[in-house]
């Protein structure tokens, strides 16, 4: 089975704002990230747009969201069955206590099949972007959209590679991950021109979120 990427997002705490670092440090230890099946690397960062916004990205070989004051964190799995199974383990049960000097907020969790995506998380931005179906809206419309505004982007300039998939247990929703250069790099590709043109097409018939973040790899 593909590895499933999931995203956790939530508010941050005031303590993860002052020192992230000595936080981030002391849930790693407590979580046993080294026990955890599957689990192979994880990057964090905040996003551009309000850096009091997070993300962390941690990379499983078995299954991986954004508002003022959040964190985002993506986790590649081998399987969604994976992610339930290690919620039932003493290890994630003692991780929930350390996670509570992080959230300032009950996360919510995203999956979705990306292929790899290792040179989007490590470019120097990453934009995180969904396409929600508007009422009465097939994924057929969307699809051959998505299949599209991937192919344009190829050969765009200071751009490190998107990967797009449905959300689990969501099939309204199409997530996707792209690499830039820079937040501006990124809307210069889409101020005028073809992509452009497919974003107009994609937004008469889906609703579209998305943010950028500036992520780091951490060794887990």
């Amino acid at each position: 089975m593909a590895p499933i990427t999931q995203i956790m997002y939530f508010k941050t705490s005031s303590s993860y704002l002052q020192d992230p670092a000595r936080l981030i440090s002391e849930l790693a230890t407590t979580s046993s990230a080294d026990k955890i099946e599957g689990l192979s690397k994880a990057y964090l960062g905040f996003e551009t747009e309000d850096p009091s916004n997070a993300f962390w990205v941690f990379g499983k070989s078995s299954l991986r969201h954004t508002t003022p004051n959040c964190v985002e964190l993506l986790a590649e799995w081998t399987s969604k069955s994976a992610h339930d199974t290690y919620h039932q383990t003493d290890t994630f049960k003692a991780t929930q206590a350390a996670a509570r000097q992080v959230f300032a907020s009950r996360p919510t969790h995203t999956f979705a099949g990306f292929s790899d995506a290792s040179q989007i998380f490590s470019a120097p931005v990453t934009e995180f972007v969904t396409f929600t179906l508007k009422r009465g809206v097939s994924m057929d419309a969307l699809q051959p959209l998505v299949e599209q505004l991937q192919a344009k982007l190829q050969g765009t300039p200071k751009f490190y590679g998107s990967s797009w998939a449905p959300v689990v247990d969501k099939p309204n929703v199409v997530h996707g991950v792209l690499g830039w250069e820079s937040v501006q790099a990124h809307w210069d590709a889409v101020t005028l021109g073809p992509l452009k043109d497919i974003i107009d097409e994609v937004k008469k018939i889906a609703d579209l979120w998305l943010v950028h973040a500036i992520l780091t790899r951490y060794t887990v």
